[in-house]
């Protein structure tokens, strides 16, 4: 006789649990752990990122964690590294708000991070993001949940439009932007045939002209020399920009963070010098294979007939390359005289912020301000 076919096993709800910042830390095996088993962004969303965020600016803005774990039974399910806030927007409207660690919506002060979203495993993300916006609903205490600099900005609003659709609430996606990748899936020398016969010249073939001003060095930098290449960065940018690169809390960010990833070797901290002069500083990140082009300098007084921005990313992906990275990320933000991200990348991903509000004044406020335009 043969056996009654077997019924999957229900699936086990998702149980919110609130964790402090002492929680968060002791949990730290269970994020790593967690992470491993996601497709979440591995620089943006990781531990060492997010916690040396909140370290250097969780106290700058009145600021409180918000910290949701979802668990099935014993089993952590999803992370929602969130904060707390009050603001004002647009200089008068004052806002209670409910942010993802990592940016600071609207301030220039805390740095901005990019793939922003839960944390959790690619079959569980629907469900983690709807438990997510339901536990809030549940809290009266804010009017305003912003997902900042997301790749999944189209989901987050149609799970508060399912959770929250009332006159009461309203969800906007602004904020528009693009991140650009390279391809280093095939090897260096695949990636550079791939390329506009301009902008491979530009990254490889002037290599050899930059040899005549003096012997050129690629430099990748270790621990003791992190201090004082973030000082040749801070030098580079201001001659090109008017203002150094990291200060203040963005500098305590960085440095305290490169430290940590040199430890892990995960810091890609490169110089590049010409006739014993640092020219160019390019400060990446690499996690298992992908990096990341976190911030470059250069000096724009070098020379007219060559690149050294191009010239420096040439020689950093090419070293990645030979690391097994497959994805160098250039992340989002337009060039100072080009599009250059656009040329060097061959795929690119769209990034928006969704603020989502409720209440009886700022969804009508909202509406009515999007509808005019």
């Amino acid at each position: 006789m043969a056996s009654a076919p077997q019924l999957p096993l229900p699936v086990q709800p998702l149980v919110a649990r609130r964790w402090s910042v002492a929680q968060w830390h002791e949990h730290a095996h269970e994020w790593h752990a967690l992470m491993a088993r996601s497709q979440a962004d591995p620089l943006f969303l990781s531990f060492e990122w997010l916690s040396s965020w909140w370290s250097c600016f969780g106290d700058s803005l009145g600021q409180s964690p918000h910290v949701l774990a979802f668990y099935r039974g014993t089993q952590l399910a999803g992370l929602a590294p969130l904060y707390r806030q009050r603001v004002l927007r647009n200089g008068f409207l004052p806002a209670h708000s409910v942010q993802m660690m990592g940016l600071a919506w609207r301030d220039p002060e805390p740095l901005i991070s990019e793939y922003l979203d839960v944390i959790g495993e690619e079959a569980d993300l629907a469900a983690l993001r709807e438990a997510c916006v339901r536990q809030l609903l549940d809290d009266a205490d804010w009017s305003e949940f912003v997902i900042g600099f997301t790749a999944t900005g189209a989901k987050w609003r149609e799970a508060y439009q399912r959770c929250a659709g009332s006159e009461r609430h309203y969800v906007r996606e602004l904020d528009r932007s693009v991140a650009y990748q390279a391809d280093l899936s095939g090897g260096f020398a695949a990636y550079l045939a791939r390329l506009e016969q301009s902008t491979r010249r530009s990254l490889w073939n002037l290599r050899r002209r930059l040899g005549d001003a003096g012997e050129v060095l690629f430099e990748s930098v270790a621990d003791e020399g992190i201090e004082a290449t973030f000082q040749d960065l801070n030098r580079l940018h201001q001659l090109r920009w008017q203002r150094p690169a990291f200060t203040g809390r963005r500098l305590r960010f960085h440095t305290t963070l490169a430290r940590r990833l040199a430890a892990r070797g995960e810091l890609a901290l490169s110089r590049l010098q010409v006739a014993g002069e640092v020219v160019s500083v390019l400060y990446d990140i690499r996690k298992g294979e992908q990096q990341y082009n976190i911030k470059m300098a250069f000096d724009p007084a070098f020379s007219s007939r060559v690149s050294l921005g191009l010239i420096h990313l040439g020689f950093a992906m090419e070293a990645a390359s030979e690391r097994g990275v497959k994805l160098y990320d250039l992340l989002a933000g337009p060039g100072r005289a080009s599009d250059y991200k656009r040329h060097l990348s061959q795929t690119r991903r769209a990034l928006s912020c969704v603020q989502m509000l409720r209440g009886p004044l700022l969804p009508r406020l909202y509406r009515w301000r999007d509808r005019r335009r």
